[in-house]
């Protein structure tokens, strides 16, 4: 069945993430599904806007992209391996976490790499 037609209630709109989380069976697996599902769709969204050229459409602390690392990290912890399933989380988490490393300086003034 299209997405279409289960978004006119016509049937199921499982998805990846809802399918794993339900096959777990917590109510935390469940919850997490759910949040991911969420944000797929709207990192989806965000994505097809700034490939249109929307210029209002930047990334900021709002952006889907700012809560991919952090999705990614509670999929690994809940899902186990199962979360490798998610390879478009992944590769927005990684993507993500690449952009986020600091430069800072130890106490012998050398340059070391941190990620957040």
């Amino acid at each position: 069945m299209s997405r279409a037609r289960a978004a006119r209630g016509d049937g199921s709109d499982m998805n990846m993430y809802t399918m794993v989380g339900s096959g777990i069976g917590s109510m935390e697996a469940t919850a997490l599904g759910k949040r991911l599902a969420a944000w797929h769709d709207a990192m989806v969204a965000h994505e097809r806007k700034i490939r249109a050229g929307r210029t209002e459409e930047v990334c900021d602390e709002e952006c889907p992209h700012a809560d991919a690392r952090s999705l990614w990290l509670d999929a690994m912890e809940i899902f186990g391996d199962r979360a490798q399933e998610f390879r478009f989380l992944r590769s927005r988490a990684t993507a993500s976490s690449e952009s986020s490393k600091l430069f800072v300086r130890s106490d012998q003034s050398q340059t070391a790499t941190v990620e957040l």
